[in-house]
């Protein structure tokens, strides 16, 4: 049977091989005793979970982070061994212990039900500390409550604390120093009470390019494994020569001021191809640069290719090579997080070996 892939020449081409490369630079730069953390939420930010995951093994990951228990059991279903472990809160404990997840304790509630399924069953959980973020996790106010509750479970083990950075990829940060000062006060608190986990972990991927790993911690790094690893490429399939003054796509919001060739090109925002990158961000064709000209639209991008002898079948790429998800962040006002994210599932992923 035919895959969608072999209908439309619109796909990701995702680099395999760069992706264990980025891993390597990671752990190469870890101090003595951290271990690496991949973070392959949101389906491995949109590069497939799965596959990825298969490529982390575990002499240099010692987890793989997600959000959600879906994205856990997804990678247990498909055979991933390695120890998995979810950020986002679930009601679903039991089914979480079942499939050997750990879960990231966000709340007080929250671990009141682990407390409760921990009267009949062995639970390890980490608990999270909120540090200065404002959103998951413990504040210091709630640390008696949370103290009582841990040491009146005996069932229940703690294994890791962990907080999450706000600002460590701001230039000027200094933030960061801050909540890693809440986090030691916070740590200490518990510790006075007996209470402790052989794992901390602090350390997002920017946190970690800035060395602010500490020696035997986690560094939980998701976006600075996916480097050059896409590569999103479709190619040309009409052709036509416009007079000087012809109107180009809805709303009519780019006229060519010149006798033009205009290629279009089988890709439009239902592909995540974002509809604020008309007349606003270029494709490579043939090596060099083809500005977007006209609305992007659900389905369809058309560009100027006046200045390359360009041709129907020809490779056109929007998101690789010499353009950088960097770049259309920044035309898109937005992250690479969000471009990454969001090539939609209409797109279908090739996996290479390079």
């Amino acid at each position: 049977m035919s895959g969608p892939s072999d209908f439309r020449p619109t796909r990701a081409d995702i680099d395999l091989g760069a992706f264990s490369r980025n891993v390597d630079a990671i752990v190469a730069q870890l101090p003595g005793g951290a271990r690496l953390v991949a973070v392959l939420k949101a389906n491995a930010y949109g590069h497939g979970a799965v596959e990825i995951a298969r490529k982390c093994t575990p002499d240099r990951v010692a987890a793989i982070a997600v959000a959600l228990l879906e994205e856990a059991l997804q990678l247990r279903n498909a055979g991933i061994t390695l120890p998995l472990f979810v950020f986002g809160s679930t009601q679903a404990i039991d089914v979480a212990l079942d499939h050997e997840i750990t879960l990231g304790i966000v709340g007080p509630e929250e671990l009141a039900d682990v407390c409760e399924v921990a009267r009949h069953r062995d639970v390890t959980v980490h608990l999270k500390l909120d540090t200065g973020m404002g959103r998951m996790g413990v504040v210091e106010s709630e640390l008696p409550h949370v103290i009582e509750m841990i040491r009146n479970a005996p069932r229940l083990t703690l294994g890791g604390i962990y907080t999450h950075f706000a600002n460590a990829d701001e230039p000027d940060d200094s933030y960061t120093a801050t909540q890693t000062a809440n986090f030691d006060r916070m740590v200490t608190a518990l510790r006075e009470h007996g209470i402790d986990a052989p794992l901390h972990h602090m350390a997002n991927s920017a946190a970690t390019l800035r060395g602010l790993v500490r020696r035997g911690e986690w560094a939980r790094v998701g976006i600075a494994l996916f480097e050059n690893v896409m590569r999103w490429r479709t190619e040309i399939v009409r052709l036509k020569t416009l007079p000087r003054g012809a109107a180009i796509g809805y709303g009519t919001t780019f006229h060519t001021a010149r006798e033009s060739r205009i290629a279009t090109l089988p890709v439009g925002y239902a592909d995540g191809y974002r509809r604020v990158l008309s007349n606003n961000a270029d494709v490579l064709v043939r090596g060099q640069r083809a500005p977007v000209v006209g609305r992007v639209s659900m389905d369809l991008v058309t560009i100027d290719v006046t200045d390359i002898d360009a041709a129907i079948g020809d490779e056109a790429v929007l998101l690789g090579d010499d353009i950088s998800a960097a770049e259309l962040a920044e035309k898109a006002n937005t992250i690479t997080y969000e471009i990454f994210c969001g090539v939609t599932g209409r797109v279908p992923r090739r996996y290479l070996e390079t």
